[in-house]
């Protein structure tokens, strides 16, 4: 009797902690709940393809909810769920670094030696920041290297997309790992000089300097299948591009994703090595000898406005080089993206008490990936993932019968949008004189008419800009309606 009364009292106290810990709502809230945004989400034609929960965090009331057990793609609203994941794992890391070695004897200018480029992930180095490392060989007097510049990216994986089946040509979808440059996107410029011949440049530039880079090529001569097409040999880390001509027109330019980062970031600081006069010839990869010098080290700026620039700008690289970083100190035999998004896939579901989400990456960028507004209810309404994200949110507009405006008296909206063709979400806060008053989760979904309308001769399928139209409209009278209900 007494075992019993002890197992009933351990197993309230779990289920009640367990309830607590997990955004859990009263069954009387519930069954008061009257669900007033149904006839808005079925009046948008979107009944079986949205999932919608919302909760008053004063009262633990539900303000409303629609399919919320409905697993659906979340595009980048994934990276709310990565930026809490960061924050909560990372304690220590406030700034990412990389750093320069030299291992080697000087003598009449030469290094007779060889340098060392380590990173750590650092998602923001650019083509100027090489510049200090520039500086720290020339200040030793070195005009000759008789040796190589090694790379040594041994602390992340090198994965070379965030998502395969994305058209090749989509900067957003670039490879990433310990060595980044310029988010990893290479810059091509064409310039018509007379009838069919033009003047092409593939480059990765500063604000002052500007690195040519050999190892990625591109050529005209794509006159069958798609737009562009791509060839990577990871052996050699060849990148080849090809495109059709006929689509260039006069003169312009785009952003082109890099697959092989490391590579290309080590690639692009011989080049200014060479153009600073410094002659060095060979490169490789290797890891740093223990007996090598630290020569200089190069600091980010810190991490959480690093986040907030990727959460308001949507940035997918800095966002997956962030969950790899997380994922990395969680598991340090860490092998690849599948293996990190697995990792906070198990952290998500650990802290909300339920199964139902899956992420295959940290951005968001998979039709593949999957969560329910019910599992983000639990999410947002937790005092620690608040405490992380609300800092880091950007602030959604609300559009009103007079337009867009910020704000409503003293009512604001923060949160996180995604968009992928025919797939759409916003989740985030109502905030009441910047406090948190109402937490919401919109997905929208089509897959049919994703999977009928793709194609790979065309970058924005048949119908998904209507399509798009009508599910922002429907998160906008939304959004209102949850104001309206403060």
């Amino acid at each position: 009797m007494i075992l019993d009364q002890m197992l009933s009292k351990r197993r309230f106290i779990k289920l009640s902690a367990l309830s607590a810990f997990a955004g859990f709502i009263p069954s009387n809230a519930l069954a008061k709940t009257t669900n007033i945004f149904t006839n808005l989400i079925k009046k948008s034609g979107f009944e079986n393809n949205t999932s919608f929960m919302a909760v008053d965090l004063r009262s633990n009331k539900l303000i409303g909810r629609h399919n919320e057990k409905l697993r659906l793609p979340i595009a980048s609203v994934t990276k709310m769920v990565t930026a809490c994941y960061y924050l909560s794992n990372n304690y220590k890391l406030d700034r990412f670094k990389t750093e320069l070695f030299i291992d080697g004897v000087i003598k009449d200018n030469i290094l007779h030696g060889d340098l060392y480029l380590k990173g750590y992930g650092d998602p923001t180095l650019k083509t100027d920041d090489l510049s200090l490392f520039i500086d720290s060989v020339k200040n030793l007097g070195v005009t000759e290297v008789h040796g190589s510049l090694f790379y040594d990216n041994s602390y992340l994986p090198d994965i070379n997309y965030i998502n395969r089946n994305q058209l090749p040509q989509y900067a957003y979808n670039p490879g990433m790992g310990a060595i980044n440059l310029n988010e990893n996107r290479i810059l091509f410029e064409w310039k018509r000089l007379e009838k069919a011949k033009y003047k092409t440049s593939l480059t990765a530039p500063g604000l002052k300097n500007i690195a040519q880079v050999t190892n990625i090529t591109m050529d005209l001569e794509n006159y069958k299948g798609p737009v562009y097409s791509y060839e990577l040999d990871e052996t050699k880390f060849k990148e080849r591009w090809s495109v059709n001509r006929r689509i260039l027109g006069k003169k312009g330019s785009r952003w082109l994703p890099v697959r092989e980062s490391s590579y290309y970031a080590t690639e692009a600081l011989k080049q200014l090595l060479v153009d600073r006069g410094i002659e060095i010839t060979n490169m490789g990869r290797k890891k740093v000898p223990k007996k090598s010098r630290l020569l200089c080290t190069h600091y980010s700026a810190d991490n959480k406005i690093i986040l907030k620039s990727a959460l308001k700008y949507s940035k997918n690289m800095v966002t997956e080089s962030l969950g790899l970083i997380t994922s990395r100190l969680v598991s340090a035999n860490l092998y690849d993206l599948d293996q990190s998004a697995v990792i906070m896939t198990r952290w998500f579901r650990n802290i909300i008490g339920k199964q139902n989400s899956l992420f295959l990456n940290h951005s968001g960028l998979s039709a593949g990936s999957f969560s329910t507004s019910e599992d983000f209810r639990r999410f947002l309404m937790q005092d620690n993932v608040q405490k992380s994200l609300l800092p880091v949110l950007k602030r959604i507009p609300i559009y009103t019968s007079k337009g867009k405006v910020n704000s409503i008296g003293n009512i604001t909206v923060k949160g996180k949008s995604g968009t992928m063709h025919y797939i759409r979400g916003l989740a985030g806060y109502v905030c009441k004189e910047d406090i948190p008053v109402m937490a919401f989760s919109i997905f929208s979904a089509d897959l049919n008419k994703r999977k009928q309308n793709s194609s790979n001769n065309f970058e924005k399928p048949k119908g998904s800009s209507t399509w798009l139209s009508r599910a922002v409209i429907q998160e906008r009278q939304i959004v209102r309606k949850i104001i309206d209900s403060i």
